[in-house]
């Protein structure tokens, strides 16, 4: 995966500081989130059920951009 294929969605009230790279399929959602200013980020990938709605499947802290998108990547060849 590649950073550019994320949306950048910033926090309105403190957008340096809380902020997150989101992407969507068909068949999943990947977020990169951090609330420390890029200190520490939180890698997550939902997926739909039965049921339409969106689970958590998977989710790790790092301390990089770089090393979330390096998880999913092994996630997705799991």
């Amino acid at each position: 995966m590649n950073l550019n294929e994320f949306k950048l969605v910033k926090n309105k009230q403190r957008p340096g500081f809380c902020y997150a790279y989101e992407k969507k399929t068909d068949s999943r959602k990947y977020s990169i989130f951090t609330m420390d200013g890029g200190k520490t980020f939180l890698a997550s990938v939902e997926e739909p059920r039965m049921d339409k709605r969106w689970y958590s499947e998977f989710s790790e802290t790092h301390n990089s951009v770089q090393e979330c998108l390096d998880a999913f990547g092994r996630f997705n060849n799991r």
